[in-house]
């Protein structure tokens, strides 16, 4: 046992530092790509996307600007569109649309307070159709 553990402690120096650059290099390509993460991890390395190790599973078809970020008011719009069915939970629309839970918990606070979503009893939910359309809000 003792000589299985030494040979996998010589094993991991020396691949450690291959790893590393390997999950560097598939950063590089990631950003070049425009997809602006890990493009394929060899295993989880701590929280990414919505809420759980690994990359996110990004539905919104949303071109990502240069930086990475999503276009300006995308995720809104995505929220929106997640909520507008049925009510949903935070963690159920980071789930749903790939955007983080801490970006969608705050941006529905946004929408109720702009009226464009109300809270349910469990979640929240589109103040209605034409609203999480993106249709202009009707003054009330």
């Amino acid at each position: 046992m003792k000589m299985l553990k030494g040979r996998l402690a010589e094993i991991e120096k020396t691949i450690g530092p291959l790893v590393a650059e390997a999950e560097g290099l598939r950063d590089a390509i990631a950003r070049i790509d425009g997809n602006g993460g890990t493009a394929t991890p060899t295993a989880p390395r701590g929280r990414r996307g919505a809420g759980g190790a690994g990359p996110s599973k990004r539905r919104v078809s949303t071109r990502r600007t240069p930086s990475g970020r999503a276009p300006r008011g995308a995720n809104r719009e995505a929220i929106l569109k997640a909520i507008a069915g049925e009510s949903k939970t935070a963690g159920q629309v980071a789930t749903e649309t790939g955007i983080g839970r801490g970006t969608v918990a705050s941006t529905l606070t946004k929408l109720v307070n702009d009226g464009r979503a109300t809270k349910a009893s469990r979640g929240y939910q589109a103040s209605s159709a034409r609203e999480a359309a993106g249709g202009p809000r009707v003054a009330r």
